[in-house]
């Protein structure tokens, strides 16, 4: 038969992507579809006008009364999406916005003689734009299709030359492929993605395949590729390193959870044992919602008791926050009362507690059960002033949350900072909110605490949590930082007066991971960006360090924090998540590492005051008087002329914008610039509050 250049390019083209299927299956779309659910784009990665709202496909095929196989490939599903096929479901659509060649079972007398009918749809009401296509029908049982040949893997420790925890990642053209495998004590198993203590044993399809061995983002990954036969038995052995030192930091996530004590995400608490030894976690939080969850016994069952110290914890969730509370004495005490309708009574039932001395403000710009701790309409942003007059009893806060990113990923940063100048000393915190095994995984978003982890099976938890209360931590998604101010005062330590303070700041992370900055706050201000050199960017371990002398008065107090970024990793090893609730359709993947804050007594009082104090002072000893305020304020930096202008404001509302703004838009930049970032933040909360009144109750 006679073929034109285009049938030749298809014909071309599904070899390509369809090479190794066997002849007994058939083909039924070649190419990839645009759907959208809902009016509104998701994504401005997702270019032109959506095919339809759903998937259909009509095909020819015979009836069968034995099972077959559909394999359909999927991107960037967020919502519940139904696979029907003639009227009858098939499943679902994995949740999950990686790539994933999946494969679903179609029960005999499912497909029809003649014309057959494939429908994958959604009753979602939220937006969701996904890709879908690739489809193609085997004539096999699932489990047949799956297990054309045996695949064992070993990963093993370069050092040490032993087995080690790791997750193992196997990809077919970039994509996550199913495997035959299936979850049990061994090994904790999603499309493409299985965490074991370092061997694996499972079943694949005949073709070729990346395999990904890694353990967190301390360490190297080994990457194998991997052609298989029907029938062939197929051994791989790889090896990793650690590559990131972080001697005297113990790898915490304060954010844990499960399906079996939240009853969502799909992580069972047995497959969560192997999830966090695989990534490296060495003091877990178990967090379930409303709940006291002991993982001692289960880590001990199986085999991996000895790469972490596990801790009783709770996300009290409650319809005016979600916080994390640790440590708590034991898994039978009452827990605290997540039904009380205002933080005073949350709190105080929070330290209750017993042994609880953590509590952390989770996710506080998400909003859940229609409350967002730092929305407008509760929260004046640029003071930290809770507008519903609750005081913010929490020693903790989430800044990095890789299970519920931020579009912008210095946004909570600058919130954690705020609440600093305001006074309130809150130990940063990154964590995953991990539910899931694969999708949003346990320990992408980490807490590096500075204690003793020589060994992770024995880590002190008194000392542990007592040096997390003091702010002695590095948080990070991806990247690890270090400051260091006059040589020896790390994140949580007080500066003494001195005549120069000098920090030095280093960033940490494995050789397929990247940095390319490290900016400099004082009192939440930028005070200078350093920029990698290309060539330190990849290196493995301590890419860069940096030497500066901070802009220091002697008149007022102050903390230094160090926040390094790099571009994202998006390859299916280790991906980043997009925003759980996003701000906008474009999104950059960004790596973070933020240091705690590194305190320096400038004025020697032998004490800490925040930039709120030396406001108050000013304007308490100027008896309010706008010139005299304004004078006083150049002697101090813009965070203390923010909380005067909130203190202005609230002495004399009616007369602040002919009196004390249109003097500070007269006075030096700090103080003009800090008078309209606090006027700004104001007008938009009054706004916001306004309009929530009758809506919400305020």
């Amino acid at each position: 038969m006679k073929c034109s250049i285009f049938t030749a390019f298809s014909l071309l083209w599904q070899f390509t992507l369809f090479g190794d299927t066997p002849d007994s299956a058939q083909i039924l779309d070649v190419g990839q579809h645009y759907v959208r659910n809902g009016s509104d784009r998701e994504w401005s990665e997702f270019a032109g006008t959506p095919e339809s709202t759903s998937y259909q496909l009509e095909f020819e095929a015979q009836a069968s009364d034995s099972e077959q196989t559909l394999r359909i490939v999927q991107h960037d599903v967020k919502q519940q999406w139904n696979i029907e096929l003639n009227g009858t479901k098939l499943g679902r659509l994995y949740r999950d916005e990686n790539a994933i060649i999946g494969f679903w079972a179609v029960p005999k007398s499912t497909l029809l003689d003649g014309q057959n009918k494939l429908r994958i749809s959604t009753t979602s009401k939220s937006s969701d734009d996904i890709r879908i296509g690739e489809v193609i029908l085997y004539a096999d049982a699932t489990a047949d299709v799956l297990s054309e040949c045996r695949v064992t893997v070993s990963v093993r420790d370069e050092v040490t030359d032993k087995p080690t925890p790791c997750r193992i990642t196997i990809l077919q053209d970039g994509r996550l492929m199913t495997t035959g495998a299936t979850s049990d004590d061994q090994m904790a198993v999603r499309p493409g993605v299985i965490y074991c203590g370092g061997d694996a044993d499972f079943m694949l399809p005949a073709g070729t395949y990346q395999v990904v061995a890694g353990r967190g983002p301390e360490y190297s990954i080994d990457v194998r590729t991997l052609t298989v036969s029907a029938g062939k038995p197929h051994a791989l052995e790889l090896a990793i390193e650690r590559e990131v030192p972080t001697d005297g930091f113990a790898a915490c996530d304060t954010h844990v959870h499960t399906l079996t004590h939240s009853g969502h995400g799909d992580s069972t608490v047995r497959e969560r044992m192997l999830t966090l030894a695989g990534e490296g976690i060495e003091f877990p939080i178990a967090t379930d919602h409303n709940v006291h969850i002991n993982y001692e016994k289960l880590a001990r069952e199986l085999g991996v008791r000895d790469f972490f110290t596990p801790v009783i914890g709770n996300e009290v969730t409650t319809k005016f926050g979600h916080f994390n509370v640790f440590p708590v004495a034991s898994a039978d005490v009452p827990i605290p009362n997540y039904k009380a309708d205002n933080w005073p009574e949350i709190f105080a039932s929070i330290y209750g507690t017993p042994d609880v001395k953590v509590a952390i403000l989770n996710h506080s710009r998400d909003v859940h059960s229609n409350y967002r701790p730092f929305g407008p309409e509760h929260h004046l942003a640029a003071t930290s002033t809770n507008l519903d007059g609750w005081d913010l009893k929490a020693n903790a806060m989430e800044v990095v949350n890789s299970g519920a990113q931020q579009t912008d990923v210095m946004q909570l940063v600058h919130d954690w900072m705020s609440q600093l100048n305001a006074g309130r000393r809150l130990t940063p915190v990154g964590c995953s909110d991990s539910h899931d095994v694969a999708r949003h995984f346990v320990g992408q978003g980490r807490t590096y605490i500075r204690c003793d982890d020589a060994d992770p099976g024995k880590i002190d938890v008194d000392a542990a949590v007592n040096s997390f209360v003091a702010g002695r931590v590095s948080i990070g998604c991806g990247l690890f930082a270090d400051i260091r101010i006059n040589e020896t005062a790390g994140p949580g330590d007080t500066v003494g007066k001195s005549n120069r303070y000098v920090a030095k700041v280093d960033v940490r992370g494995p050789s397929w991971m990247e940095a390319d900055e490290i900016e400099v706050f004082v009192n939440g201000h930028s005070v200078r960006t350093f920029e990698l050199k290309s060539a330190d960017r990849v290196k493995p371990g301590v890419k860069a360090r940096f030497e500066m002398k901070l802009p220091v008065s002697a008149n007022q107090d102050v903390f230094v924090v160090a926040v390094a970024r790099g571009p994202g990793v998006r390859k299916l090893h280790w991906p980043i998540a997009k925003p759980y609730q996003p701000t906008s359709t474009d999104w950059t993947p960004t790596f973070l590492a933020v240091t705690g804050a590194v305190w320096i007594d400038a004025d020697g009082d032998g004490r800490i005051k925040s930039a709120k104090e030396y406001a108050t002072e000013v304007c308490t000893e100027s008896a309010y008087s706008i010139d005299h305020v304004l004078k006083r304020l150049k002697d101090f930096d813009a965070a203390v002329a923010v909380h005067a202008a909130e203190l202005l404001m609230n002495e004399s509302p009616d007369t602040f914008v002919s009196g004390a703004l249109r003097g500070a838009r007269r006075s030096s930049p700090v103080i003009r610039g800090a008078f309209e970032t606090f006027y700004d933040a104001w007008q938009q909360a009054r706004r916001a509050r306004a309009g929530a009144v009758g809506a919400t109750g305020l």
